[in-house]
């Protein structure tokens, strides 16, 4: 006889991981190529480090005074405090009133996770999720799995080949009151003021809160107070919000996260921050040493700004010869959104049918949207991606 198993009403989960890398793995093409990898990377086709990452391992492994001994629930302060600064300003009027605080946390999507499950418990009343992104986001998944109503919105206009603001603007007139407002990566939308006012407004008046994602902050212009500029909108006027912040794309310090909060108050962002501590914000010694020497003032001022401009300048100069050798090929269209775009990924513009030659007839992998990773591309693979771009357009066109 059978026993009924405790497990039997627990659900199949969802996978993160898309069903285009699954693919890919198992094709034997021995030209198969993959360009929606999630990280930077480099001209070899392995994960970016930064140099001041790999200088500081070195500097690590000769100090005498190591442990893998794990950190308090509460974090070490001045890890945290470099990452606020980094991300908020050294002279950050939010820090200076003690109204803002985080916690780092282990895996990318943990901040997600932590600040999701934070507000499943003490606020009820928010039910429903709008996601607003340039491509779908991982952490759908995870709202959706505990318990969310999701929707999810591109800003992409696919018509003019651009991140468009004012689709922002027009999602956030429909999207139900008192809903989460996850705001992913959005460094192309250039708004002007008077949309700004708008936007502020229309979040204010719905009592909508904000959740950023800001996963690769220094990579869409190289600098990385420029890249977070636009949350000093929401600081300047008063918001409460949450903030994911990922270190792996923009220093190659992999499976690492915080999430952030900013109240109203120094007593509010002590209650939120005392919930958000727990044991999966833990590190052990030999990471917390790692990241705080990497994340130290010397060396943001120095290697690790250098090493982030050389990584923006080396993007912008792929998409650069991408869009010259498809013009020298004489393929069909304008070319030049993909140079207006910043940072590692962008949209090529090509359509379903178009995406469905080179991933079936090319095995070039890329998604729907046609949403690449720009540093999959190097010296040993641009022809051959470019010539297939060529005759997917062509062959389309005919």
């Amino acid at each position: 006889m059978t026993s009924l198993s405790v497990f039997r009403d627990v659900p199949i989960a969802q996978k993160l991981e898309g069903s285009l890398l699954k693919i890919y793995r198992q094709d034997d093409s021995s030209v198969k190529m993959f360009l929606a990898y999630k990280v930077c990377m480099t001209e070899g086709g392995h994960p970016w480090v930064s140099l001041v990452v790999r200088k500081t391992r070195l500097q690590i492994a000769e100090d005498p005074s190591l442990n893998y001994e794990y950190l308090p629930l509460a974090g070490l302060k001045s890890f945290i405090q470099a990452s606020l600064e980094l991300l908020f300003g050294k002279h950050s009027q939010a820090i200076v009133e003690k109204r803002v605080g985080g916690v780092h946390i282990v895996g990318e999507s943990g901040a997600f996770q932590l600040g999701a499950q934070f507000l499943k418990i003490w606020r009820k009343n928010l039910k429903t999720v709008c996601i607003i992104s340039c491509q779908n986001e991982q952490c759908g998944l995870i709202f959706r799995d505990m318990g969310f109503t999701v929707y999810e919105y591109s800003v992409w206009n696919s018509t003019d080949l651009c991140s468009d603001p004012s689709i922002f603007v027009e999602v956030l007139q429909h999207i139900p009151a008192g809903s989460i407002l996850v705001i992913g990566n959005i460094s192309d939308c250039r708004f002007t003021q008077n949309q700004w006012t708008k936007l502020m407004s229309i979040i204010k008046s719905k009592q909508i809160f904000p959740f950023f994602d800001i996963p690769c902050q220094g990579l869409s212009t190289g600098d990385l107070e420029e890249d977070s500029k636009f949350l000093q909108h929401f600081v300047s006027l008063g918001f409460e919000f949450f903030c994911s912040q990922s270190l792996s794309k923009n220093f190659g310090i992999y499976a690492l996260s915080f999430l952030h909060t900013l109240a109203y108050g120094y007593s509010f962002y002590k209650r939120s921050l005392g919930q958000l501590r727990g044991p999966n914000t833990t590190l052990s010694g030999l990471s917390w040493r790692l990241h705080i020497l990497t994340l130290s003032p010397a060396r943001l001022e120095g290697s690790a700004k250098q090493s982030l401009k050389g990584v923006v300048e080396n993007i912008m100069l792929i998409k650069e010869k991408v869009k010259e050798k498809l013009r020298l090929l004489g393929t069909p269209g304008s070319w030049n959104h993909i140079t207006r775009q910043s940072g590692t990924h962008g949209y090529l513009g090509l359509n379903y049918q178009q995406v469905e030659f080179l991933v079936k007839k090319k095995h070039i992998y890329l998604p729907k949207t046609s949403r690449i990773n720009f540093t999959c591309i190097n010296s040993s693979n641009i022809d051959y991606i470019t010539q297939s771009i060529h005759e997917a357009v062509m062959l389309t066109e005919g």
